[in-house]
């Protein structure tokens, strides 16, 4: 629904700019309507191409697949060389409706069992995590786009806050980093760095974790909500987001639960 609104926002501060090429109306997410486009029927074996793989899904896996029906290119066809914000506004480039095709997504999320034996089968759960009457789900997002920067993750824009405090002790095997955010004083950004699991291209699986508040004491340095992501050889990402209170103690259970779901859904 945010994307909906945006989209109608940002439409409207263009009209009359020639930017924007006519086209129909876009399909509301999270709708029956939407999930047809996509090929998506619920109860049965589903397919997916995100970026050049494609993926099947067994049934029973409720699946809530995205595709931006908006895309922006330049007016000659030439590479895009300036930000999509300064293209538009020089007039080198241009909106263009992005249908949605069938059997196709930028990305697709969905609900899987922490220990990896079951799925979520409804496509709209509640919250970032969830947990049901036989267990702790995690949400998974595999979409296209991502780059891993496996040089060295403090390179990253949000590893460029002041280190508060760096903890190499944890008994869960990780190193605990905690950062000022720079957006609140008592606000900070945990991470958790796993050096002995690598990705598979290669860098240090680093676990994000917003840090918990407490009603008398605000933001603490304990994990709240946590996720994770990493690149694949075949180009595409896989994120998951996880409990940091109930699940960041079985991080390594949680991770290979993940990475050998995805591993089981490739096609080619």
């Amino acid at each position: 629904m945010k994307r909906i609104v945006m989209t109608m926002l940002l439409a409207a501060s263009i009209a009359g700019c020639d930017q924007l090429i006519s086209k129909g109306p876009e399909l509301q997410e999270n709708t029956e309507e939407y999930f047809k486009a996509h090929g998506i029927v619920s109860g049965q074996v589903n397919e997916l191409r995100i970026g050049g793989t494609l993926f099947r899904f067994p049934a029973g896996v409720g699946l809530n697949p995205y595709t931006g029906q908006e895309a922006i290119r330049t007016r000659d066809g030439s590479p895009m060389t300036l930000s999509q914000k300064e293209c538009l506004e020089q007039g080198k480039c241009e909106r263009v409706a992005s249908p949605i095709v069938k059997g196709q997504a930028d990305k697709v999320s969905l609900y899987l069992l922490d220990d990896g034996k079951g799925y979520l089968p409804t496509e709209h759960p509640r919250g970032p995590f969830y947990k049901g009457a036989t267990g702790l789900f995690v949400e998974i997002v595999i979409g296209n786009g991502y780059r891993e920067n496996v040089a060295d993750w403090r390179t990253s824009t949000a590893m460029k806050s002041a280190v508060l405090s760096q903890d190499n002790s944890t008994n869960i095997g990780l190193k605990k980093y905690v950062f000022d955010n720079g957006k609140n004083n008592s606000d900070k950004s945990l991470f958790y760095v796993a050096e002995n699991l690598r990705t598979p291209k290669g860098g240090s699986l680093v676990i994000n974790c917003k840090s918990k508040y407490e009603a008398n004491n605000g933001f603490v340095a304990e994990p709240a909500a946590c996720s994770a992501i990493y690149q694949t050889p075949q180009g595409f990402s896989v994120a998951y987001v996880f409990s940091g209170e109930m699940q960041l103690p079985r991080w390594h259970e949680v991770h290979l639960a993940v990475t050998s779901f995805v591993d089981s859904v490739i096609v080619k």
